[in-house]
């Protein structure tokens, strides 16, 4: 079915479809759809996606009853969202409820962003779902976010994590999807003065799922955003993450690893401005790719012209393991100011011959040599990792070696 029909059929189930100004931006959008008044060609939020990719599709939504909730005294939180829905809780540490219509004033704060994104455009028109975390000032968790949606379910979800001040968060995001399923989600951070955020992100499903996975995150003086992501999934992902350092001395970290095989495609897109004195920013992505997968990677680094004595750097790796795979890597920087430390750098390629015969010279065969090379790709990633999370990863790049041939 067409994004026209679906749009209009369902028109009445939407969040937020009875306040009049929310209802005006979405029948602009619509409209900018329909005519297809945008850039299709050069917009980097359609790389590796067509526009029909985004707008056929058959919407079906169906609020859930099953989410839960596990914490103990520790400050470990294990919260299951099912079908982008969470089940209400608050205590002295966090407060987390489903974002209601007259959450409204919340939402229009942040409608103005992805000017140019096409995805946060059906995210906007279609949005059924969302979720409010707020995070107490002082409070030391651990917060784990397992997103579950039912077969056939379309997910437009957009959520709103606030971090007060000086807390500290392990942030782990898991995506687990049933069979058939689009999912357009979208998360709003914002980390207050000395807050200090670890997320990590694991994406790990079937070919017949999509994720389209958006963050937006703004950091204040003293707080630090670190963010990986590893997507080990077989279905289409779409990973676009933007940090904007508004606060001096804040800092943000944001890393990903992609694993892709057969015809699977991936997008992805990180972006960090800098708007303050003294901030700190790196971002570096790698990929193993094999078959006829292909991906992309598009990084950017911005300077402002107040953000003095700024470090920047921009890095992405890929080793492509067949002729027929794919590799595009855009990194950018855009310096306004005179005092700064910034460099961005890309190597894209087939496996090291010289490491390959140094191995096979030495009794191991080609298949074995060729694990141990793409092993030793992320290895030094692995080993700043948490012992529980290093090992998770370890699990999954075990299975994904196995499929290469």
């Amino acid at each position: 079915m067409t994004f026209e029909k679906n749009y209009k059929l369902h028109s009445k189930e939407y969040i937020f479809s009875n306040n009049e100004i929310l209802k005006n931006k979405r029948e602009n959008i619509f409209s900018k759809l329909i005519s297809k008044n945008f850039d299709q060609k050069n917009n980097e939020s359609l790389k590796n996606i067509s526009f029909s990719d985004l707008s056929v599709f058959e919407y079906n939504y169906k609020y859930s009853n099953k989410p839960s909730l596990d914490h103990d005294n520790n400050g470990n939180y294990k919260i299951n969202i099912v079908n982008g829905i969470c089940k209400n809780y608050k205590d002295e540490k966090i407060e987390i409820r489903n974002i209601l219509d007259t959450d409204s004033n919340i939402f229009l704060e942040k409608y103005e962003y992805y000017h140019d994104d096409i995805v946060i455009d059906f995210n906007k028109i279609f949005l059924n779902s969302g979720i409010f975390i707020d995070i107490k000032e002082n409070s030391k968790i651990s917060l784990e976010l397992i997103h579950n949606t039912e077969k056939n379910q379309t997910i437009f979800q957009n959520n709103f994590i606030n971090f007060q001040k000086n807390c500290k968060v392990n942030l782990e995001n898991e995506f687990n999807f049933s069979e058939n399923t689009i999912n357009n989600i979208n998360y709003n951070n914002y980390a207050y003065e000395g807050a200090e955020i670890k997320n990590n992100i694991f994406q790990s499903f079937s070919n017949s799922n999509k994720l389209y996975l958006t963050s937006n995150t703004v950091c204040k003086k003293n707080s630090s955003f670190s963010q990986n992501t590893y997507n080990f999934a077989e279905g289409f992902v779409r990973n676009f993450h933007f940090t904007r350092l508004n606060g001096e001395f804040s800092k943000a970290f944001l890393n990903g690893c992609f694993f892709l095989k057969d015809e699977n495609a991936c997008s992805n897109k990180t972006s960090i401005v800098h708007n303050a004195e003294n901030c700190e920013s790196n971002q570096t992505y790698k990929g193993i790719l094999n078959n006829y997968a292909k991906a992309n990677y598009f990084s950017n680094t911005f300077v402002s012209e107040n953000a003095q004595k700024t470090e920047g750097y921009q890095l992405s790796k890929g080793i492509l393991l067949t002729d027929n795979c794919s590799f595009f890597s855009k990194p950018e920087l855009r310096i306004f100011a005179d005092d700064v430390k910034c460099s961005h750098g890309s190597t894209i390629g087939p496996v090291d011959e010289s490491a390959l015969y140094y191995l096979r010279s030495r009794g191991i065969n080609k298949k074995q040599a060729m694990k141990m090379i793409i092993s030793s790709f992320i290895e030094e990633d692995l080993q700043k990792l948490d012992n529980n999370i290093s090992e998770r990863i370890s699990i999954n790049l075990s299975q994904y070696l196995k499929s290469l041939t």
